[in-house]
């Protein structure tokens, strides 16, 4: 037992950025994920935030950590949102489905962003 780290394969690593316009739930979306949370109350993202979680395959004796970051949607930030596209693996596109024009700024701008910025193999 003291050596299933050893015995464990190398650990994967996974690069995933989520992105979208402000308030459409991406933080919150993260936050369920890694910490099965939910906050109705939560801030908007200034700048970015980064957060990780490691999950192991039992089948295949295998980590993969996710290294998940959190970017601002708001105007004033998406120029510095394009260094986070660097290196990436994937890509997650939010919007709200209640809020029209977010999904429109999927399609006006955030996909150009990921065509122009992102690893051309990147998942999305």
């Amino acid at each position: 037992m003291e050596d299933e780290e050893e015995e464990r394969e190398e650990i994967l690593k996974c690069k995933v950025i989520l992105i979208g316009s402000s308030n459409v739930g991406k933080t919150s979306i993260i936050l369920r994920y890694i910490k099965d949370k939910f906050n109705s109350d939560q801030i908007s993202t200034a700048g970015a935030a980064f957060y990780s979680k490691t999950i192991i395959i039992d089948d295949k004796n295998q980590a993969i950590k996710f290294e998940i970051w959190d970017t601002a949607g708001q105007e004033r930030y998406r120029s510095l949102n394009r260094a986070f596209y660097k290196n990436s693996n994937a890509c997650i596109l939010v919007y709200d489905i209640t809020n029209q024009s977010s999904f429109n700024d999927l399609k006006d701008f955030w996909i150009n962003e990921i065509k122009e910025n992102a690893p051309e193999n990147i998942s999305r």
